[in-house]
């Protein structure tokens, strides 16, 4: 058995740390949640020594006592399969949506986004008559037919009372980046020679979509949005919160996990102070009276707002402006 320390760099400039164990031709990686962090001063340096230092001692404990590695939690297990066998397709993708679910390097909404190229997935498949087709079947004709498929058949109905659009430019491109990843990773796994993604041409796959113009909500547009009479109480809860989000520039995940307690209170300033849920940065903002008048009425529990399903809120908003 071989066991080697690993490292990864994280978006917001973390390392994270793990272990690659390789025992009888099986291969697994066992996840930390250690972490070295930029060395800005002495102090920063020497916990990352400390950190470096608590890795080694664990990767001795598991080499001295294989009964210590864990069977679940922050590990990716593979099974073995047979030279002439392969794994189906949407076995492989729920394999790698378990794994990403137990390791906190990855956010919620990569998480999601393996979930939604899932459901993608098994829609095709099923229109295709081949639920069952496994990775080494799945060649380069098939992710032709499928983003084919998602671009010219596909029609997400997700919005509530608003005409049914097909997958925009953006969306498409990140359902491309899910399952070339889920494949590579089969690679990596020996469960696929190449990934046949990319042997497509040019004219196949769908480029990254150019950087558009962005238009922002004047203040005067803002203050029209919000004198709207609405009297629904998820339209105005959507209402409340847009524009709350729109003093403060938070994004809808950390609208809906915002609570009270996260308001620090003094005699003279409001500060909101969060660990943002997409970047994991602590963040503190200062709340404006303005901000402060648009937020709702605190209620029994610890939440600020309480949302509807990300459909209905598109629809509310869309419904007001």
């Amino acid at each position: 058995m071989t066991i080697t320390i690993r490292q990864k760099a994280l978006a917001n400039d973390n390392i994270s740390l793990y272990l690659d164990i390789y025992d009888g031709g099986k291969r697994k990686f066992e996840f930390l949640s250690l972490y070295l962090l930029p060395e800005v001063d002495a102090e920063t340096k020497a916990r990352n020594e400390e950190t470096l230092q608590r890795v080694h001692q664990i990767r001795a404990e598991r080499i001295l006592h294989p009964e210590t590695i864990p069977e679940v939690g922050h590990l990716m297990i593979v099974k073995e399969i047979p030279n002439d066998e392969s794994p189906e397709v949407l076995d492989w993708i729920q394999t790698y949506i378990d794994w990403m679910s137990d390791n906190t390097d990855y956010s919620k909404a990569i998480v999601d986004q393996s979930k939604y190229l899932k459901y993608l997935m098994s829609e095709f498949l099923a229109n295709k008559r081949r639920p069952h087709i496994t990775l080494r079947k799945f060649d380069k004709e098939w992710f032709k037919a499928f983003f084919l498929w998602l671009k010219n058949d596909y029609v997400p109905q997700k919005y509530v009372r608003v005409d049914a659009k097909p997958l925009c430019e953006g969306s498409l491109h990140n359902v491309q980046q899910r399952i070339v990843t889920v494949f590579n990773k089969a690679v990596k796994f020996g469960k696929l020679k190449a990934n046949p993604f990319y042997q497509l041409e040019k004219s196949d796959i769908f480029p990254k979509p150019k950087t558009s113009h962005k238009q922002y909500l004047t203040p005067d547009e803002l203050k029209r949005f919000m004198a709207s009479d609405e009297r629904s109480p998820g339209v105005v809860e959507a209402q409340r919160a847009f524009g709350f989000a729109s003093l403060t520039g938070l994004r809808i995940s950390d609208i809906k996990a915002l609570r009270w307690s996260d308001i620090k209170r003094n005699k003279e300033t409001n500060t909101l102070v969060i660990v943002q849920k997409k970047t994991k940065a602590l963040n503190a903002v200062p709340i404006g009276n303005t901000a402060l008048s648009w937020m709702p009425p605190k209620g029994d529990d610890d939440f600020v707002f309480h949302l509807p399903a990300k459909a209905n809120v598109d629809a509310a908003l869309k419904r007001i402006a």
